[in-house]
């Protein structure tokens, strides 16, 4: 059985892309990927293909074998049944490393006990520990298989079209999974990189973009789509990292989950909450490359920065005009004694919210945002392989987080009166607290329990306080370029000033509250 690297593609329902710098529009009926895809490819056409309709039934036990990197799957053709156990663990954020470990033939579609006696033994305790089984995922699917020869390496394509799960009946999706073997005694990185050269033809084939996780994951987890709700920033564990470089990997890799956790939402959703929390995880990695800033090397520069800049901005429009219209506007007209004068702004406010929200939409749909979330994800795998060399790059961790924390804390703790500054000078202040706390989110678990507590706390609540009087000057801004009334222009803005006032008062309080500070001991 052949050990082998994975990435993991979602075709859309949309159209193909035309001459149109890779605009895409939604259609009812989804294309026939196969036919695109060998007519965008002449050599995938040429290759030997195999087509089959598939049924895969997964079994855990509360998630436990799939935490444990195991998977067991009985996959159904016609009236055969086989079930494969493999070994599946992540070797970089959207590549897998997949190692089937046993296989056989089954007369029914049921898992006897005593069926994986010849297993390996890692695999048998494994199972063992995860309890009684049961059924975590159903999928069926029309699979098509090829082999596609390239310069270096014998690559596998596999395209399961019309992926339909019983939980999520309503839901369809087209999977293609690129793989290529890794034999022992062999370096992985140079297959990775062949990996992304493919997923790269692809996307100019197909309007597919990467996925973090395979159909069968999301499915077991809820829903074969995986967008049923915002991923949140989970907390960052460093106590594996002993080096800088080795944080600044991990972090990626938790920003990650973020990030491929909300953009497929974003795209393809009506929840805004998917806006807010990929923009957080874009705000996250723009922090984490300041503090690490030693690693922006020249790819960083000319192929990641750039895109990402971009992804910024209309995460961010999209996101400012979500407060507006939900927050802002909102308390401005009940402030008012005739609030329903408002009710026309607030309507040129929603059309103006709905429309960044398409250009949002439309941007991670687009060829440029496919390119751009794997030149991504190849960068970080380089990074992860990199060797650590005896300078700045293998700093101590406790070192390195030690001297980004003091100067974000710094910054703050100089930072004058806030009631006797500009609103520039203000937002400034505000953007170093935003600094600081994602500096002590990353770096939580080398830093001392009073900092991970009351420090973080209070440079929450300094974040919120300066974001809220940052709401206000945002409103003033919209308010400007819009047919508002000279009452509400004049009534928005003293109201809109008294809050900015009140903000800024508040956060001179928080910020004599604020602590500095402190990095657990450390090499």
């Amino acid at each position: 059985m052949v050990r082998r690297l994975e990435l993991v593609l979602d075709v859309v329902n949309i159209e193909p892309r035309g001459s149109s710098a890779g605009a895409v529009v939604s259609v009812p009926r989804p294309p026939d990927s196969a036919a695109m895809l060998c007519a965008a490819l002449p050599s995938l056409a040429a290759c030997a293909e195999t087509s089959e309709a598939v049924s895969i039934v997964t079994f855990d036990h509360d998630g436990a074998l799939a935490r444990a990197g195991w998977r067991i799957a009985v996959e159904t053709r016609g009236a055969a049944h086989c079930v494969v156990a493999s070994s599946r663990r992540e070797w970089t954020p959207g590549v897998v490393v997949v190692e089937p470990i046993f296989s056989a033939h089954l007369e029914t579609e049921g898992l006897d006990g005593a069926l994986f006696d010849a297993a390996p033994q890692a695999f048998r305790e494994a199972l063992a520990a995860a309890g009684q089984l049961a059924p975590s995922a159903t999928l069926t699917a029309e699979r098509r298989v090829w082999a596609w020869p390239r310069d270096t390496t014998g690559v596998e394509l596999e395209l399961d079209a019309d992926v339909c799960a019983t939980r999520d009946e309503m839901a369809r999706l087209h999977e293609l999974r690129v793989s290529v073997p890794w034999p022992e005694e062999t370096q992985a990185a140079p297959l990775a990189d062949a990996l992304f050269a493919c997923a790269h033809e692809l996307v100019d084939a197909l309007p597919a973009f990467v996925r973090v996780s395979d159909a069968l994951e999301r499915a077991a987890q809820g829903s074969v789509v995986g967008d049923e709700k915002a991923v949140h920033a989970a907390p960052v564990d460093l106590r594996g990292a002993s080096s800088a470089q080795e944080a600044l990997v991990t972090i990626c890799a938790n920003i990650s989950v973020q990030w491929f956790g909300n953009d497929a939402g974003v795209r393809d959703s009506a929840n805004t909450e998917f806006i807010h929390q990929m923009r957080v995880s874009q705000r996250r990695l723009r922090t984490a490359m300041r503090i690490f800033s030693h690693w922006r090397d020249e790819t960083w520069r000319a192929r990641i920065e750039p895109d990402l800049k971009w992804i910024g901005a209309l995460l961010g429009e999209a996101r400012d005009r979500d407060v507006f219209v939900e927050s802002t506007l909102p308390a401005l007209a009940s402030a008012d004694k005739d609030s329903a004068r408002w009710q026309a702004v607030r309507d040129e406010a929603e059309a103006a919210r709905l429309a960044a929200r398409a250009r949002v939409s439309e941007a991670l749909a687009s060829l440029r945002y496919a390119h751009a979330a794997l030149a991504w994800l190849q960068w970080l795998a380089n990074l992860a392989q990199q060797t650590v060399e005896p300078d700045e790059a293998g700093a101590s961790l406790h070192r390195h987080a030690r001297k980004r924390i003091r100067r974000y804390y710094e910054r703050l703790a100089q930072a004058q009166k806030l009631t006797a500054i500009d609103e520039a000078s203000r937002h400034r202040v505000r953007i170093n607290a935003k600094y600081l706390r994602y500096t002590l989110e990353f770096f939580a678990s080398v830093t001392s329990r009073r900092t991970r507590t009351e420090t973080a706390r209070t440079l929450a609540r300094l974040q919120g306080v300066l974001g809220d009087g940052n709401d206000a000057a945002v409103a003033l801004r919209f308010l400007d370029h819009m047919d508002a009334e000279p009452y509400q222009r004049g009534f928005a803005r003293g109201w809109c000033e008294a809050v900015k006032r009140y903000t800024a008062k508040e956060g001179e309080r928080l910020l004599r509250e604020l602590r500095a500070p402190k990095v657990a001991r450390g090499a």
